[in-house]
């Protein structure tokens, strides 16, 4: 899945760890323990497995959309 981060530049690094919050398999190592992720954005874009990209948008993290919007420049 592709997200975005609008009116980002260069190349930026998100942490996320959805384990903590969210306690399944996916989200887990093999200990048990939650993982954390490391998003590099591009450009604004990042290439993320579709489970964690929905987590992102859902936490507004990141974007569907690549546009900017007019709360973004407040």
């Amino acid at each position: 899945m592709k997200v975005y981060k609008p009116g980002a530049r260069g190349r930026q690094r998100q942490y996320v760890q959805p384990g903590s919050e969210f306690p399944v398999a996916h989200f887990m190592d093999e200990s048990g323990k939650p993982k954390l992720f490391t998003v590099t954005f591009t450009e604004g874009a990042a290439e993320v497995d579709d489970t964690l990209g929905q987590y992102m948008l859902d936490k507004g993290i990141a974007r569907r959309s690549p546009i900017l919007l007019p709360g973004d420049f407040a």
